[in-house]
């Protein structure tokens, strides 16, 4: 008992650290600008009835908007709250996950909390864009952590709990979960070892599957999408490459494919040097998915090139590469305390400085991270706006660029946006929506005279370039809010 409790307590004291500390956690400075407004939408129909995120919600094959929406309604939580919950115990599944690999291996529990809090402290994926612990409470990262769990659960023989972790990884993100499955099913058809553990999660999966079908049927607010196999057409492809790259294979395949392989080639040396240790699940779990993830790189381009498909972009399969690289970490961390017990310092040593190596180097490379600048002043207004604007007004901030508060003040105030540079992540799953964002985006921002004709209502201006002659209807430190019915004859300072 004292064990465990002791076991939990640093399984706990781990998810802490790095929540807090490092990696880290966000909120609205990434993909949660567009799921909350999406979530506000289908909390209160009411509001942002004008907004191109909010109402081309991307949320049918996931239940991240049904348990969000429900832990609000009965938790009396707000979406941040009810998101950063989620989160907590999904890090909390990761982390679990890659203990019950080290441990499945044969290793004792200090070197599996080692070796969990190394792989998850975090590594950025340059080309799809992915982190291996995402900072934001998203989607595909609590499947994505879930799958973690599933994976270790089954090395562990404990297929039922695989069972419920893969499953609910499928039901917030199928993409990402479809690797767990896949993975179990090539198992199930070729090894009659494993296929007495598989059995009954794969019939589990088949509920699973089931749920999930009959929630999508229910979905409310459903979004216009196009066929998974029907052809891009040339204009949209043009849009998606400059404004998703990561969805864009052919983009960055022949570069970044590079890393993904080096990390791979080190990952399968060390299955080779720790193979006797594995039990037969493992050596699959080990192996597999990290196959697959490089597989999906080249596939995906090829996709692209040949036939253009929405397919691509839509579920994205190059996030894969996070298998690759998890669970590469995972067998050079075991192979690193293998090593250490056979007294081969310089082997033990160049496994984990490989594991440190990567993640500093994928992180010192990475491209900067937005700051969130005016965070006060933005959230200021938003409760301006909510409180003395209609429900459907639109507010346009012609000189934002590409920074990220537009995004913030749309989920504070529940008011539409005209345009800002996050939305255009939804042309991922649209035609249309592509060819509107790409549309607004590019209009002339610079002179809010040309922006007069358009159905806006508000517009927000930087302090630095507030209008003469014009009494905005709100300012403060940062902002101006001039209503368009007043700017009938303006002239900037």
């Amino acid at each position: 008992m004292r064990r465990a409790l002791l076991l939990a307590l640093s399984l706990a004291a781990i998810t802490c650290a790095e929540f807090v500390i490092f990696p880290g956690h966000t909120y609205l400075q990434g993909s949660t600008q567009l799921y909350v407004p999406m979530l506000e939408r289908l909390d209160a129909p009411g509001y942002l009835s004008r907004d191109l995120v909010a109402t081309h919600p991307n949320l049918t094959y996931t239940i991240y908007d049904e348990v969000t929406l429900f832990l609000h309604e009965a938790g009396r939580l707000d979406f941040e709250t009810a998101l950063t919950a989620q989160q907590l115990v999904f890090r909390a599944a990761a982390i679990i996950g890659v203990y019950l690999l080290v441990r499945s291996a044969g290793f004792g529990s200090l070197w599996a909390l080692l070796i969990s809090a190394l792989v998850n402290a975090g590594a950025f994926l340059p080309g799809p864009d992915a982190h291996l612990v995402n900072p934001e409470p998203v989607p595909s990262a609590f499947a994505f952590a879930l799958c973690l769990l599933a994976i270790g659960c089954l090395a562990s023989e404990k297929p039922l709990l695989c069972a419920l972790a893969g499953g609910l990884a499928f039901l917030y993100d199928p993409p990402i979960a479809a690797v767990v499955w896949i993975v179990a099913l090539i198992a199930f058809l070729a090894d009659r070892h494993v296929r007495r553990l598989l059995r009954p999660a794969l019939t589990i999966f088949l509920i699973f599957i089931l749920l999930l079908a009959n929630l999508a049927q229910l979905q409310p607010g459903v979004a216009e999408s196009e066929p998974l196999f029907s052809r891009i057409p040339s204009d949209v492809a043009a849009i998606l490459r400059a404004r998703t790259r990561s969805a864009w294979v052919t983009s960055w395949a022949s570069h970044e494919i590079w890393i993904y392989l080096f990390i791979l080639i080190c990952g399968l040396w060390a299955v080779a040097r720790i193979w006797p240790s594995l039990n037969r699940q493992l050596r699959w779990l080990l192996l597999l998915p990290s196959l697959l993830g490089i597989l999906s790189v080249p596939v995906s381009a090829w996709v692209l090139s040949q036939f253009g498909w929405w397919l691509i972009p839509r579920i994205k399969p190059a996030r894969w590469l996070l298998f690759t690289v998890a669970l590469s970490l995972v067998a050079c961390g075991i192979a690193g305390i293998q090593a250490t017990q056979l007294r081969r310092k310089l082997e033990a040593g160049a496994w984990f400085c490989f594991i440190i190596a990567v993640l500093v180097i994928t992180r010192v490379t990475a491209p900067p991270p937005q700051t969130l600048s005016h965070k006060q002043a933005i959230i200021s207004l938003g409760r301006w706006a909510e409180s003395n604007t209609w429900g459907s007004s639109m507010f346009v901030f012609p000189d934002a660029g590409r920074d990220l508060y537009p995004g913030v003040f749309r989920a504070e105030s529940r008011r539409a946006l005209w345009v800002d540079w996050m939305s255009g992540a939804q042309g991922d799953y649209s035609a249309t929506i592509a060819r509107t964002w790409n549309e607004r985006w590019h209009r002339d921002m610079t002179h809010v005279q040309t922006l007069q004709t358009l159905p806006i209502d508000y517009f927000v201006l930087k302090r630095s370039r507030r209008l003469l002659r014009i009494q905005p209807v709100f300012a403060n430190r940062d902002f101006v809010v001039y209503d368009s019915r007043d700017l009938e004859s303006i002239t900037t300072r």
